[in-house]
């Protein structure tokens, strides 16, 4: 069996059988271990000197600046990347890869020529935007693919069976990062004008503001408002709050897009408020990529010697309409694959003295940290103000990797997992 993997950095994804692991390209150095995707990016905006999030965008092997760890340069950390992410899907032997194409010739030599040292094989390598367009029913159009730290605009069309991509346009600058910086910008300001209270000025309030978004987005996307709370107070937000963030968008891509060429925006984009286009749209997401790579692998499937960034992709049999392309490369209900678990924290950081969950100075007062049916959960005890990032902590809570522990007392923590 192949196993899929989608080198995206803002949703980075590797499938394997029933599993799906999610893991966008953030890496953190919690002062002895390197931690990768949703722990990383959890704790961004708290350590941010910590954190580097442009290992995949600038594969090379120049020294780290500012350095992180004991990482000499981003290749180091995309092979320490690849093998916790290869790890927990459980290992597949084989892969096929699909790749952005911003990444150039030299980035994905040294991207093989890291993989010779992991434990799977190559099996193809594919440009990712040509299987999304080959998947979409368009004839002919432009995929906009939202990276951390930019754009990139591909042009695609079909020729005779197949669908072929041509050399795209990076916008440098505006990625995932920096729609997010202006969303967060964009709620804080209805913070400061209904409560007062500004999550900006601290970093778990702004982290907490950063973690919010995504939700918020699909709350304004299903029902046009979305209730925001961080460190006890609360905002209302409507789609009105964030269309200049969408309107802005719309500018910067406007130069890059030709007279009457539909477009296919990939995910988050489907959520921005305020996006308008001059041309015809249509919406995918990176998750049908394994699905529409399954309708046409043997196509894609390359031996060692052969490897190289297929940019031509077998068109995959869909109607007309969005809902029916969806369907066409949506897998069986029984074979949905499931995010495969995250690692349980083992240990609480305090002030760079990574303590066991078992010792009692892990958390304030009489306030206790358990291990029960799989989750790491809370006991309060008599303790009274403990916060989990930023919010009142629950009895009886479960805690993830990087959450941050706070009291008034000036106890600071985050949770971590410490391995060998």
């Amino acid at each position: 069996m192949t196993s899929v993997l989608d080198l995206h950095d803002s949703a980075l994804r590797l499938w394997h059988g029933d599993a799906l692991v999610e893991s966008p390209g953030y890496a953190w150095f919690d002062g002895q271990h390197f931690r990768f995707g949703i722990p990383a990016m959890r704790t961004q905006r708290r350590t941010p000197r910590e954190v580097n999030t442009r290992f995949w965008s600038q594969l090379n092997t120049q020294p780290l600046s500012p350095p992180l760890g004991q990482a000499r340069h981003a290749a180091d950390l995309v092979h320490a990347h690849l093998q916790d992410i290869h790890h927990l899907a459980g290992q597949p032997e084989r892969l096929l890869i699909a790749a952005p194409g911003s990444m150039g010739r030299d980035a994905l030599s040294l991207l093989l020529g890291i993989i010779e040292h992991l434990p799977f094989n190559v099996a193809g390598l594919v440009h990712r935007s040509a299987v999304l367009a080959a998947a979409s029913g368009l004839p002919q159009g432009l995929h906009i693919e939202l990276q951390l730290h930019q754009t990139q605009v591909t042009p695609f069309a079909t020729e005779g069976q197949n669908v072929v991509v041509d050399a795209g346009q990076v916008v440098p600058g505006e990625g995932m990062l920096a729609l997010q910086d202006r969303l967060a910008t964009a709620i804080a300001r209805s913070f400061v004008a209904q409560t007062r209270f500004d999550p900006l000025r601290s970093a778990d309030g702004e982290q907490a503001l950063y973690d919010a978004l995504p939700g918020a987005l699909e709350s304004l996307r299903s029902g046009g408002e979305a209730q925001v709370s961080i460190g006890g107070y609360q905002a209302r937000i409507t789609q009105d709050d964030l269309q200049s963030v969408g309107a802005a968008y719309s500018r910067i891509l406007e130069p890059l897009l030709g007279q009457d060429v539909p477009l296919l925006l990939e995910s988050p984009l489907d959520l921005l408020p305020g996006l308008d286009l001059p041309t015809a749209h249509r919406h995918t997401s990176g998750g049908l990529l394994a699905a529409a790579i399954a309708k046409c692998e043997t196509a894609l499937l390359q031996t060692t010697d052969q490897l190289a960034l297929n940019r031509s992709v077998p068109v995959i049999e869909s109607a007309s309409t969005e809902a029916s392309v969806t369907a066409a490369v949506t897998p069986p209900q029984s074979a949905q694959p499931v995010v495969a678990a995250q690692p349980l924290p083992s240990h609480v950081l305090i002030e760079h003295h990574a303590r066991s969950l078992t010792d009692p100075t892990a958390l304030p007062g009489t306030a206790t940290l358990s291990l029960n049916d799989g989750a790491v959960a809370i006991g309060l005890g008599d303790v009274q103000g403990l916060q989990v990032n930023t919010e009142a902590a629950v009895e009886g809570q479960v805690l993830n990797l990087g959450d941050v522990l706070s009291h008034p007392s000036g106890y600071h923590a985050v949770m971590i997992v410490v391995e060998g």
